[in-house]
């Protein structure tokens, strides 16, 4: 896909991955909506994209909740064209253990990735069917694919996101709507900050990567709608762990629950 131009929306857009991969997608020329809850971090993600050069437009809001996600939808729509790209990645919760964790905490974990993703998609689609192109990144970790101890739900939510991709893709095969799966190992983002104690549940093997930079993520997420990538992976190493663990189930649990980090 062409970007300049484009009508791009990107949730999570006021820090961290979100925002690296709308500035980014402004410098290449698209036209960004962007939507998280604060809306002085939004403001501020917009001026710098403004002072070079670029065009946003900010929409504050709460993707958790369905009908704000139905608001946002139709204030996109009113504002802009259809949008021919959406990112959802928009994304929230601690690494705890299932005991350690409370059933709404759980619940908002849910919310935010999945149901925000599913949501604004159900929002947004229509226009790009009836027009017959369009691009849906769906972003994820690798907690999609693999396990640890210490972060139950933040786990199943993110396998969530991977099995809604999966469905979309089939809904809209043939119909000139992309869908991407962009997949994350350790990131250097706000979350940990925002997430304290999470980052000390790193299994150690993960700890041993080089974290990417929030750049790092944004480049490949555009790279991948630039190419229409079904899939992207970084670091790539994670496609070697994938398939030992498709191999050996096992051996790769055990070494993902020897526990975190020294």
């Amino acid at each position: 896909m062409n970007l300049k131009g484009a009508h791009a929306v990107v949730t999570g857009a006021s820090s961290g991955i979100g925002e690296a991969t709308a500035t980014l997608l402004a410098a290449r020329g698209a036209r960004v909506a962007l939507i998280a809850r604060n809306r002085t971090r939004l403001e501020a993600v917009a001026l710098h994209i403004r002072e070079s050069g670029g065009t946003a437009d900010v929409h504050p809001g709460d993707l958790a909740d369905p009908i704000v996600v139905a608001e946002l939808a139709r204030a996109i729509l009113e504002r802009g064209p259809v949008p021919d790209i959406l990112v959802n990645c928009a994304g929230a919760g601690r690494w705890l253990p299932i005991l350690d964790t409370p059933a709404d905490e759980a619940a908002a974990m849910m919310a935010l990735p999945y149901l925000a993703a599913f949501n604004l998609t159900r929002e947004l689609l229509g226009g790009m069917l009836d027009r017959r192109r369009g691009h849906i990144v769906n972003v994820t970790s690798v907690a999609s694919r693999l396990a640890w101890p210490g972060a139950a739900a933040y786990t199943a939510a993110r396998w969530a996101m991977e099995g809604f991709t999966a469905a979309l893709r089939a809904d809209v095969y043939g119909s000139g709507v992309g869908v991407t799966l962009a997949m994350f190992g350790t990131v250097e983002s706000p979350y940990w900050m925002h997430n304290p104690g999470s980052r000390e549940r790193l299994p150690a093997s993960a700890a041993r990567q080089r974290a990417l930079t929030v750049g790092e993520a944004a480049a490949a997420i555009v790279r991948g709608i630039e190419q229409n990538q079904r899939f992207v992976l970084r670091p790539r190493v994670f496609r070697l762990l994938f398939l030992l663990n498709t191999l050996f189930p096992t051996r790769v649990e055990a070494t993902l629950c020897r526990g975190p980090r020294p």
